[in-house]
């Protein structure tokens, strides 16, 4: 496994700074935060590979070949589904996003697929193991309904033999109706000259928010090639002086969806530790 230095700056996809805070190399894991950019501003825990596969340091960042190439922009028609994504790197990259990263999303992930039964189960004295069902039940227990959307298309999204499109319906129901009540809140209604209503135009971009992050697409489409992508007719300028902030807060309320399963599932794993 690599060596990393902390206090080491690094550079991710996007071309952000990232710092290094604390790596625990029996656990696998590692804490991080972005130093310049203000909508990341909570410290994330994912595990050492998963870190090694999205960053570099800073000091070898131009070994790092450049940004790939546009891909060839592809209007899609309003209501196009967001669950059928293009082949290649962006399925590669499903759910890999830091911003995305359960800080016991290693654990879950153990034993998910092996659902053996084991009828010696606590022979011996010897304490119960965890189990697929516990990790499930972990899930089970999040008492927020679009955290535990979000957390199991974390999980199981990128298993083609589940339907998850309900779980990402939730997700961006819930981000389109805090669009809603912060545009009510600042008095803005949807542009004259877009043929979307609010509640509509809320909807697609939600829908743009949680698809690009979930795949990885912002590096890879322009501002224009994100909006004809996701369906939304409106002009490029007028969606980044009047719209992006809004995006902005939609990656926001997306980071700290995550934030807290990662608190649930957290109590969970300790009530177990406790129990055994």
């Amino acid at each position: 496994m690599t060596d990393i230095e902390i206090k080491t700056e690094w550079v991710d996809k996007a071309g952000e700074i990232m710092e290094v805070l604390h790596v625990d190399y029996d656990k696998n894991e590692l804490r991080f935060k972005w130093l310049n950019n203000p909508n990341r501003k909570r410290e994330r825990v994912i595990s050492i590979d998963k870190f090694l596969r999205y960053a570099v340091p800073v000091i070898r960042a131009k070994e790092v070949s450049d940004k790939p190439e546009p891909v060839k922009e592809n209007p899609a028609k309003p209501g196009q589904q967001f669950i059928s994504v293009w082949d290649g790197e962006s399925q590669l990259n499903f759910g890999q996003s830091p911003n995305l990263q359960l800080s016991n999303q290693d654990w879950l992930e153990q034993g998910m697929h092996a659902k053996t039964v084991k009828f010696n189960i606590g022979a011996g004295g010897l304490p119960p193991e965890v189990n697929w069902e516990d990790h499930c039940a972990a899930i089970a227990m999040i008492d927020d309904k679009p955290a535990k959307a979000l957390a199991s298309i974390l999980l199981w999204g990128s298993d083609t033999n589940w339907n998850w499109s309900r779980h990402f319906d939730e997700v961006v129901q819930y981000l389109a109706a805090n669009m809603i009540e912060r545009c009510n809140k600042d008095k803005r209604a949807a542009p004259q000259a877009c043929t979307h209503s609010l509640p509509e135009l809320a909807r697609l971009m939600a829908r743009m928010v949680l698809h690009f992050e979930l795949y990885e697409l912002w590096d890879v489409y322009t501002v224009k090639g994100r909006l004809q992508f996701s369906g939304i007719k409106i002009n490029v300028n007028t969606y980044s002086h009047a719209w992006l902030t809004y995006q902005r807060q939609m990656l926001q309320d997306l980071f700290d969806m995550v934030v807290n399963a990662d608190h649930y599932v957290s109590t969970y794993r300790k009530e177990l530790s406790a129990a055994q």
